[in-house]
């Protein structure tokens, strides 16, 4: 059996779920806690922090709004830089209502902006939930695996354990990889889907244009420790050139923050060369692919220590 040696490897934090991947490697995230989205912005001094509030709480008091005067509806000093401004969703409707807490952590200069939509009529709710966010966000360095329960997001940490809605996505280039790219996904799942090799029984979703030029290199079950799933992985070859698509999936439990949907997947197919032809696979053989594939793979856990055994918030 052929086995791959990363040299230097980085482990990342990723909800409540880490992975380790090579110290080249580049990693664009995106997180979802309670139904908000999260957008980090770096390098954001106190004096930019207020400005940018308040310029768009000046524009939420002037945009028009069809029967309630303005736009805007409230804004909530929870502290100085933990502030939320609440306005109407779209100028002709009260029935929903756009929420958007501001936070700085001073000593990193990072700013979180949390966006979610809420009912119209129950302001309040969007608001405490706001609330225990603010009262639970800290920074979070880059690269830091931390030891309090929580979800990991960029630059930060929730230190929150009760069921809510979170996501994760990341997408991953690795420089020694030209043409590779990893995709994560985790998400909390109200419905677990059949697994992946009941739906997709010959090629990962999405190729299956492509079949008659795919080969089979592995199916079946895929257990990482605890965690139940399933892997697809399979090649193709046009053109004189190889690609991969490797997809691991664990369906999860329902309602579980602890066994949420997890998926990882390969790709080689998405990239061009200067003359605008498709790359080659960055392996020279199959075995060197699958060696790869399994280096990251079986690192993915969850995070000691990432789920307070009573549910309840830290803070």
């Amino acid at each position: 059996m052929t086995t791959y040696d990363h040299g230097q490897t980085a482990t990342h934090c990723f909800g409540r779920h880490l992975l380790d991947l090579p110290s080249s490697s580049t990693v664009k995230s995106s997180f979802v806690v309670g139904g908000a989205s999260v957008e980090v912005r770096r390098g954001i001094d106190a004096h930019e922090f207020a400005a940018l509030v308040e310029a768009n709480e000046k524009r939420l008091r002037t945009a028009p709004h069809k029967t309630e005067g303005s736009m805007f509806r409230d804004r909530v000093d929870f502290q100085p830089d933990r502030i939320l401004l609440s306005s109407w969703f779209s100028p002709n409707s009260t029935a929903t209502n756009k929420d958007m807490l501001y936070t700085r952590m001073a000593d990193a200069s990072v700013m979180h902006v949390f966006s979610v939509e809420g009912s119209g009529s129950n302001p309040a709710r969007a608001k405490e939930y706001m609330l225990r966010v603010s009262r639970n966000l800290s920074h979070r360095a880059t690269g830091e695996t931390p030891e309090a329960p929580g979800f990991c997001i960029d630059q930060g940490l929730i230190t929150m354990s009760k069921l809510n809605k979170e996501e994760v996505t990341a997408s991953v280039r690795i420089k020694e990889r030209p043409g590779l790219t990893l995709h994560f996904m985790s998400y909390v799942t109200g419905a677990p889907d059949k697994p992946l090799l009941r739906r997709n029984s010959r090629i990962p979703p999405g190729y299956e244009g492509t079949a008659a030029g795919m080969k089979r290199l592995r199916r079946g079950d895929r257990n990482i420790g605890p965690i139940k799933g399933q892997e697809l992985l399979v090649r193709g070859d046009a053109g004189g050139k190889r690609s991969y698509e490797f997809l691991w999936e664990s369906q999860g439990e329902k309602a579980s923050i602890e066994h949420p949907f997890l998926s990882l997947r390969m790709s080689t197919t998405d990239d061009t060369d200067e003359n605008g032809e498709i790359m080659d696979a960055p392996f020279q053989d199959d075995s060197l692919a699958l060696a790869f594939w399994d280096s990251i793979l079986s690192t993915l856990r969850l995070r000691p220590g990432a789920i307070n055994s009573g549910g309840a918030d830290l803070r």
